[in-house]
């Protein structure tokens, strides 16, 4: 029998390997296999044989917790006693429940480029964090976790997913965000907006005019059209004239051949480099005739070759691009030196484009999530800085502005080469939550895990101020449950820091993150969709669920976003009217299939459920 754990374990005296790493190739017989014949690939080639037991063991502190035969491929008892365990602190190991579908994206080694979209709860971020350490172990001589980073939506998803891999038993690995790359190009070019503001500016007070800018900028006819205006400047709009300095001329013919010899290069570098070259030649011809050459003069040569060109930056380009009368109204500078969140990353590529820039070179393996939040440009901006392999994960069901989110088919067209995964199957959720969520946005293609739990709950309350007892009540009754972590999500950051000071001044004592926080912190959360995605809690509390509050397709992304966070318990609350997105519950007929009573008046002295 082959035993299997985390971490290869050996006898040191013989040096026979006691206990499997996970990542070994004979593991995988574990996860891909029920009992019967079955097969691994060995570095001798392929090992056929027959599985006659398949047997799970849960030790904890030298104790014995359970044992049991797991027929068939990780047995759903231990998906099932994994699963309805409490959310800890911060994400966690899968190595105990992988399923053959997980497997399957884990172990890929040949895939240059892998795109993987997978439902609301179904691993995705772990699997690619367990892919990670896949590669890292099969590659050990060729990667190490320098060599690899993440880009993740935001600081405080990069704390809660840190200790996944050193639990692997590989180190930290570099993280960047597109902040952070948006700012290495544009610190000191021009100031811009971001995507968090971005966000909050839309959900505040939604705007056709930018929406539609932002639509035109997230297409990939647009990296086209840029690509190809950028393309032709040199031809364009280069004007050969004669150089002349310190009584020295370069022809005309001369400059024409000259700028000629870089085609192929950006046209920033090539007006560089003909300076350079023009300036080296005079420098010759005056210093052969016993004459002097100062740096003052290799600036006037500069000049006049930066005089053949009308755009004196890539800033000037990208606003130059917008010059013709049908883009009139697509460019709109947020004050004298501030761009759209929009423009950002056109202008990034249009530096990249036109000038050289140093790219990310010793990464030899980039993980890309949420990466339905990002716009072919950025992925355009990505293949321009890392010419490595890529795993790149989300979930198109889970955009955070609709305006400007790429599905799986826009991504695969940057990538054509890319190998492309779906994981259907959902593991977060108690089937009730997610026939619950699927009600607010629907996605025919996710499977839930038959784990079961309490229905959602609405809870309508009169003002404002019975609104906060009831989430009090809520939360308090969480406290007297068995489970651990409580998300309180709202709609938009100002409103989790209003309700935090409300629920603060009652008594409780919660950690409320915003776009600064840095760190992911377990017990009780308040916070908005947008910075809850991606984590997960036990109990889920969504305030403010009434028709203005939710209203709008953005809206409709941040419930569904907030209301799939959930493991355990949902619960909603609201003052008003019910959000359209939710009126399934109150009128069974606009439902796409019968749902239990949901919506229930609570009165103060409820007696908790369960």
């Amino acid at each position: 029998g082959h035993y299997i754990g985390v971490h290869d374990f050996s006898d040191p005296e013989t040096q026979e390997i006691l206990i499997h790493d996970w990542r070994a190739p004979v593991s995988s017989l574990y996860y891909d296999f029920e009992l019967g014949a079955a097969h691994f690939e060995a570095p001798t080639g392929t090992v056929h044989g027959t599985i006659t037991g398949k047997r799970q063991y849960k030790i904890a502190g030298d104790r014995l917790e359970y044992m049991f035969d797991s027929a068939l491929t990780i047995g759903d008892e231990v998906l099932q006693r994994e699963l309805s365990q409490s959310a800890d602190d911060r994400m966690k190991s899968i190595v105990a429940t992988i399923q053959r579908e997980q497997n399957e994206v884990i172990r890929n080694e040949t895939a240059k480029v892998l795109i993987l979209q997978g439902v609301a709860g179904s691993g995705k971020t772990s699997i690619a964090l367990h892919r990670v350490a896949f590669l890292l172990y099969r590659f050990k001589d060729s990667l190490s976790s320098d060599n690899v980073m993440i880009l993740s939506p935001n600081k405080v998803f990069g704390d809660y997913i840190a200790n996944v891999l050193p639990e692997l038993g590989e180190e930290q690995i570099a993280e960047i965000d597109f902040e952070r790359i948006a700012d290495r190009f544009l610190a000191r070019v021009t100031e811009y907006e971001t995507f968090s503001e971005q966000v909050i500016k839309l959900l505040d007070r939604p705007d056709d005019a930018a929406a539609e800018r932002m639509r035109f900028k997230a297409t990939a006819e647009f990296i086209t059209r840029l690509d190809e205006w950028l393309a032709a400047r040199a031809d364009a709009e280069f004007t050969p004239r004669q150089i002349e300095q310190r009584n020295k001329r370069l022809p005309e013919d001369w400059v024409v051949d000259a700028f000629a010899s870089s085609r192929g290069l950006p046209v920033f570098s090539r007006l560089d480099l003909l300076a350079e070259s023009a300036a080296h030649r005079l420098r010759q011809e005056v210093l052969d005739k016993g004459g002097k050459w100062s740096a003052a003069d290799s600036n006037g040569v500069r000049k006049q070759v930066r005089a053949m060109f009308p755009h004196k930056d890539a800033f000037a380009l990208y606003t130059a691009f917008y010059q013709t009368p049908e883009l009139k109204g697509m460019f709109k500078p947020l004050g004298r030196k501030k761009i759209e969140y929009a423009d950002v990353f056109p202008l990034v590529y249009t530096m990249i484009k036109t000038s050289r820039q140093e790219g990310y070179g010793r990464i030899r393996h980039l993980l890309v999530d949420e990466m339905q939040d990002y716009t072919p440009l950025q992925y355009a901006v990505l293949r321009e800085l890392f010419s490595c392999k890529m795993t790149i994960l989300g979930d198109a069901n889970q955009s955070v502005n609709p305006f400007s989110s790429s599905s799986l088919p826009v991504i695969r067209g940057i990538f054509p080469e890319a190998d492309c995964l779906e994981l259907c199957k959902s593991y977060r959720s108690t089937a009730e939550i997610t026939d619950f969520a699927q009600h607010i946005a629907r996605n025919d293609k996710l499977v839930p895990i038959g784990r079961h739990g309490l229905p959602p709950q609405i809870v309508s309350a009169h003002d404002a101020k019975s609104q906060t007892a009831d989430i009090l009540a809520l939360i308090a009754r969480h406290r007297r449950s068995e489970y651990r972590s409580l998300g309180i999500i709202c709609k938009t950051v100002a409103q989790a820091e209003e309700l935090h000071l409300a629920l603060s001044a009652a008594g409780v004592d919660l950690t409320f993150l915003d776009y600064e926080s840095t760190e992911f912190s377990a017990g009780t959360v308040i916070t908005s969709a947008h910075i809850a995605k991606g984590l997960e809690f036990d109990t889920v509390i969504v305030p403010d669920v009434d028709d203005t509050n939710y209203a709008n397709a953005m809206d409709k992304g941040m419930l569904y976003i907030a209301c799939t966070r959930a493991m355990h318990e949902l619960h909603l609350t609201h003052v008003g009217r019910l959000s359209p997105f939710l009126q399934f519950t109150v009128d069974p007929e606009r439902s796409f299939d019968d749902v239990g009573p949901m919506t229930q008046e609570v009165s103060h002295q409820a007696t908790p459920v369960g």
